[in-house]
C-alpha cells in the first residue's frame, strides 16, 4: 500500500514540477528553481570521507541550529558539513553565518533531483531540525543505506493528525527514522503515537538555549544605527501584521518625553513598505538602519536580514512579538541570552515550556493588550533597575537550560552515527 501511494504522490509532484517549468510563477527567479532541482556548482567537491548532512526549513531553524552547527563544525571541519533550508530566508541566513562548508536549498524530493544531490554531497548522515518529513527524500536515503533522524525535534498535535490521515504514504519514513531527539516529553508523546518506540526516542532539549556566540560589538552596532552609546533602546522584535499597530498605541503617551530609541524589526523584512506606510500615517518621524543614520530618529526601522540579535544586545527593554496576535510567539531566550528584561503578549502556544520555566522565576512580563503593554512601559521609565534584575534572572533560566546541542552530538557518537574524534 505505501508503495502505491509514494508512487502516486510521485507522479503529482513531478506533473506540478512540469507545469511550474512551462508557467514559472514570477517570484521564482530561475536560479531558486535551478537550486531547487538539486543542481549544485560544478566546482562543488564532498570530501573524500563524506559529510553530514544537516537540514533546517525556515528562518527561525537556521537561527536555532547556529549552536549545533558550530559545534560540528569544531569537531568535523567546516567542509563536511553540508545544510539545506527549505526557504530562501533560510539560506540567506546560512550564508551570512558561514558556519557549514556548503549551503543550498533542499531538493524538490523527486528522486531525479535528489539522487544526484546526495550522490554529489555524499553524506554519511542526515539529521533533520523540528520536523520535516519528506516522504520520497527519506525513502531514497533508506534505499541507498544512509541513516537519517531528526534533532531538536518538535511536532504539533495538527501535524501529527494530518501524517496519521496519509500514514500508508508517510510510514517507511517513520519507520526508518534511526533516531529522534525530542525537546520535551509532550513531542516525545506525539511523536510516539506515530509509532515511533521509545528505544528509538531520547528527550536531550532544544537548541536555542544553547546560546554561546561571543557578545558583539555594541559600540559598533549603536554607531552604525546612529543611536548615542547612553540613549536607552526599546526593542520591538519579530513584530506581524497587527502587533505593530498595538505596538504605536501603546506608545503614543510617551513620543514627548521618551527619551530612548524605539527599534522595530519586522518577523519578515518584506513587510517594510507596509511598516513605512502605517508611519507615515500616524504621521512619526522614523528611519531605517539602510540608511547608514548618523542620529537616529524616533523610530529606526530595521529594514535587512540578520540584525535582530544585534539589536537584542543593545536593547534596555526586550518585547518578543507573534505574541500579541496569535501566532505562538518567537524564542524568548535570544533577548534571555543578552540578560534583557523582555515582554511578551498572552499569545506564546509554541513556547510554553520557556513560558513556564520564565515565570517560575519571575523573568517575564505578559501584556495581553495595548492598554498593558502602555503601563509596562511607564513602569520601565519610573524604575530601570527592577527590570534591569528580570533581565538577569531571565539568563539564569536560560543558563539552567543549556547543553542540547552536546547531548545530540554524545548520543549521535554513542550510536555510532558519528565518529567519537576523541578517541
Amino acid at each position: 500500500m505505501s508503495k502505491i501511494y509514494l508512487k502516486a504522490y510521485q507522479w503529482l509532484l513531478r506533473g506540478i514540477v512540469e507545469l511550474l517549468d512551462v508557467f514559472p510563477p514570477r517570484r521564482i527567479e530561475k536560479e531558486e528553481f535551478a537550486l531547487r532541482k538539486g543542481i549544485l556548482p560544478d566546482d562543488y567537491e564532498a570530501p573524500a570521507e563524506g559529510t553530514f548532512w544537516i537540514h533546517g526549513a525556515s528562518l527561525g531553524e537556521v537561527i536555532t541550529l547556529r549552536p549545533f552547527l558550530r559545534e560540528m563544525a569544531q569537531l568535523y571541519g567546516k567542509d563536511r558539513i553540508v545544510c539545506t533550508a527549505t526557504t530562501l530566508d533560510g539560506l540567506r541566513q546560512l550564508k551570512v553565518d558561514a558556519i557549514c562548508g556548503f549551503a543550498t536549498l533542499l531538493p524538490i524530493e523527486l528522486p531525479a533531483f535528489t539522487i544526484p544531490f546526495i550522490e554529489k554531497i555524499r553524506p554519511k548522515l542526515m539529521m533533520i531540525s523540528e520536523t520535516e518529513i519528506w516522504p520520497l527524500l527519506l525513502d531514497t536515503l533508506a534505499r541507498k543505506n544512509i541513516p537519517y533522524g531528526i534533532i531538536n525535534g518538535r511536532i504539533n498535535e495538527k501535524t501529527v493528525r494530518l501524517m496519521r490521515i496519509a500514514w500508508p504514504m508517510f510510514e517507511p519514513a517513520i519507520s526508518n527514522l534511526a533516531f529522534v531527539f525530542p525537546q520535551e516529553k509532550q513531542y516525545q508523546r506525539r511523536f510516539r503515537v506515530l509509532g515511533v518506540e521509545p528505544a528509538r526516542q531520547k528527550t536531550l532539549g532544544c537548541f536555542k538555549y544553547d546560546i554561546a556566540e561571543a557578545m558583539p560589538d555594541t559600540a559598533k552596532i549603536r554607531a552604525r544605527a546612529g543611536i548615542a552609546p547612553d540613549r536607552p533602546v526599546l526593542l520591538f522584535g519579530s513584530t506581524h501584521p497587527g502587533e505593530e499597530e498595538l505596538i504605536l498605541e501603546a506608545l503614543d503617551p510617551f513620543w514627548n518625553e521618551l527619551d530612548a530609541t524605539v527599534v522595530i524589526a519586522p518577523r519578515h523584512i518584506k513587510r517594510v513598505d507596509e511598516l513605512e506606510s502605517l508611519f507615515k500615517k500616524r504621521r512619526l518621524e522614523f528611519q531605517k538602519i539602510s540608511e547608514n543614520p548618523t542620529q537616529a530618529s524616533k523610530i529606526l526601522l530595521v529594514d535587512t536580514m540578520g540584525e535582530l540579535r544585534n539589536f537584542y544586545a543593545i536593547a534596555a527593554l526586550a518585547f518578543v512579538g507573534g505574541s500579541l496576535i496569535k501566532r505562538g510567539g518567537h524564542n524568548l531566550m535570544e533577548p534571555a541570552a543578552f540578560a534583557r528584561p523582555i515582554i511578551t503578549g498572552p499569545n506564546t502556544f509554541n513556547f510554553r515550556y520557556e513560558m513556564m520555566a520564565l515565570n517560575r522565576s519571575r523573568a517575564v512580563i505578559t501584556v495581553n493588550n495595548s492598554h498593558e503593554l502602555c503601563e509596562t512601559i511607564r513602569e520601565w521609565l519610573h524604575d530601570r533597575n527592577v527590570f534591569s534584575e528580570q533581565g538577569k534572572r531571565a539568563r539564569q533560566v536560560l543558563d539552567s537550560m543549556s547543553g542540547a546541542c552536546h547531548r545530540t552530538i554524545e548520543n549521535l557518537q554513542k550510536m555510532n552515527l558519528l565518529p567519537d574524534v576523541r578517541n
